[in-house]
């Protein structure tokens, strides 16, 4: 599945049936590639993050959470923790770990049961998810072609 595909997507509570949010953006951890959480826009200020391994389930019309309290606003998370905003690759530029300019991130194909990460899509070219090295405040990095 296409991130893309998953934006603006409900995420429910399960406890009590209510929308808890949105879904805004993604971010990733590499080793293996995969969905490290999910970036949420809810109502009111600020942003929220559920954790992948909080997801319950992720149907086609929602994301299901087990409760509410699972979901956590960003300014708790440490940039250290793949959930933390730094670490959405989104929009940013894919550098090889040699400097080489891959095009940018314009969407993530990824499985939906697993958050494996099975492409990073550029605007040049589809990445596999097994070559991503990481994801900074800046560019996504990955492995240098042999």
């Amino acid at each position: 599945m296409l991130f893309t595909k998953v934006l603006g997507r409900d995420v429910m509570d399960l406890t009590t049936a209510e929308t808890v949010g949105t879904v805004s953006a993604c971010t990733v951890a590499p080793a293996p590639a995969r969905i490290a959480g999910l970036r949420l826009k809810t109502r009111g200020r600020g942003r929220r993050t559920l954790a992948w391994g909080d997801v319950q389930s992720f149907g086609p019309d929602a994301v299901a959470v087990e409760a509410a309290d699972r979901v956590r606003d960003e300014k708790t998370i440490e940039p250290g923790d793949h959930a933390h905003a730094v670490h959405d690759p989104v929009g940013k530029p894919v550098l090889t770990e040699t400097g080489l300019v891959k095009g940018t991130v314009r969407d993530i194909e990824f499985d939906e049961q697993t958050g494996d990460i099975s492409h990073l899509v550029t605007d040049e070219e589809q990445i596999p998810g097994t070559e991503l090295l990481g994801v900074g405040s800046y560019a996504v990095v990955v492995t240098a072609p042999s």
